[in-house]
């Protein structure tokens, strides 16, 4: 299983290593949201408070090479070129290879334990949308840059609109630093990560979210055993039907019928 993968399922989770008090037993707890960077070459990804990191393509597309040190989470990007550029990546040590459009390789869609992200369009059809849905990506980028905060109820059900398509975990290209009221939002609404660019997203801005993000609870879950009002002419106590069916099915018992 790649880290990215990994990652991505244990969101919001707490994990405990080693035993006992103190130093021995230090927990590590995931974000509920990821901040991601696109950057050009591994010295940008130098001073930048980012969960993981995306190296852009090369030369034609293809997925650049040259690995990241002291990095544990990163990937490519790759939109031509050919498997064996992806091969030496891997090599190199990038854990998950992101496909931007359809011109990339088949080869980033190969069955191995690298992760596997896709940049999906601005303009998909219905169909489209499900084939992707279908594919075996660990995550999907859409299109958030034209995204404003602080968020209207009408910013986030266009963000939803787009959400429902699909049932992989959902990256968001972002231009904007949301504050914590709007990344509570984006938290409840499925975001799993955002994504900037070091060319364009301050240092700065990078950190305050992190800490921002740091300091949200994961999502609180609704009681799945909320009270359901009855359909007109139901009973709401439940006597009736066992007076008329469960009674019956003990005597059917009782007599082996």
């Amino acid at each position: 299983m790649s880290i990215i993968s990994e990652r991505l399922t244990k969101l919001g989770h707490t994990e405990r290593s080693g035993f006992g008090f103190g130093a021995r037993a230090a927990s590590i707890k995931t974000p509920v949201i990821l901040v991601g960077v696109t950057i050009d070459k591994p010295g940008d990804a130098k001073g930048v408070n980012a969960d993981l990191f995306v190296l852009t393509t090369g030369k034609k597309g293809a997925s650049q090479k040259i690995g990241l040190k002291d990095t544990e989470l990163w990937g490519v990007l790759v939109a031509g070129g050919t498997g064996k550029e992806i091969d030496a990546a891997i090599e190199a040590g990038a854990d998950f290879v992101v496909s931007e459009g359809e011109s990339a390789p088949g080869a980033a869609l190969r069955d191995d334990e690298s992760g596997k992200g896709f940049v999906v369009g601005t303009d998909v059809s219905e169909d489209r949308s499900k084939a992707i849905d279908a594919g075996p990506f660990d995550f999907l980028i859409l299109d958030g840059t034209a995204i404003e905060f602080p968020l209207s109820v009408g910013a986030v059900l266009d963000i939803q609109e787009k959400l429902v398509r699909y049932s992989h975990h959902i990256f968001l290209r972002m231009s904007d630093f949301p504050d914590q009221e709007n990344l509570e939002l984006l938290r409840d609404i499925g975001i799993s990560a955002l994504m900037y660019d070091t060319k364009t997203a301050d240092a700065s801005n990078l950190k305050s979210l992190r800490d921002a993000i740091d300091k949200l609870e994961p999502k609180k879950q609704k009681n799945s055993a909320e009270a359901v009002l009855p359909k007109s002419g139901e009973s709401t106590s439940g006597d009736d039907d066992y007076d008329d069916q469960g009674h019956d099915q003990d005597e059917e018992w009782e007599y082996g019928y």
